[in-house]
């Protein structure tokens, strides 16, 4: 796969072995594109979200379950866990916003309500933040944690690449990242 590429993929030989050039390659549940966005990548989770949201109403009604703890737990092990899946790569605010309406739907549904219903009070009355409070959190673990990372290694080595592209205009994680932390946190960057 050639990332942002403008010129189309030329015949690659590895070992006498011709390599096949795609424009799409799921990875771990994550789905590239050559366009070396992650915008359909968090397309992909939120219709596998919907899914399993769809799936979970469906059982728990054919079960007749009731129990609104039960229902969350549910939802958090079946629903949540696929929304979050790598959102440490691909978090940012426009692409949370999509999987925060799947969020809210949820609980929109579980309680009956209205879809003009405040979010914060449904948040409240199940003692919940908004989704983008847990990735966020999530993912500043998950920067910290690489900024940290012994530079020999290939990781390392990486991060290194991330922080000497700064000067670019391009758009990439490590200045996404910066970015956003300058604008909540600024004591929270490492030095990388």
């Amino acid at each position: 796969m050639v990332f942002n590429s403008i010129d189309p993929c030329q015949e690659i030989v590895f070992e006498g072995d011709i390599i096949e050039c795609v424009k799409t390659f799921q990875y771990l549940g994550i789905l590239f594109e050559t366009t070396s966005n992650l915008d359909s990548a968090v397309e992909h989770l939120t219709v596998a979200s919907k899914r399993s949201l769809f799936a979970l109403n469906r059982h728990n009604a054919e079960l007749h379950i009731m129990d609104v703890k039960l229902h969350c737990d549910l939802f958090n092990t079946l629903v949540r866990s696929t929304t979050r899946y790598a959102y440490e790569v691909w978090v940012d605010s426009k692409k949370i916003e999509i999987i925060e309406i799947a969020y809210r739907g949820f609980f929109k549904s579980l309680l009956k309500v209205r879809k003009i219903t405040s979010m914060f009070i449904l948040l409240a009355e199940f003692g919940k933040f908004p989704f983008e409070h847990f990735a966020w959190e999530q993912t500043l673990l998950y920067y910290n944690r690489v900024s940290t990372v012994i530079k020999d290694r290939i990781l390392g080595k990486a991060w290194e690449a991330q922080f000497a592209m700064l000067a670019t205009r391009k758009k990439f994680w490590a200045k996404s990242m910066k970015k956003w932390l300058l604008k909540n946190q600024p004591d929270a960057l490492p030095s990388p």
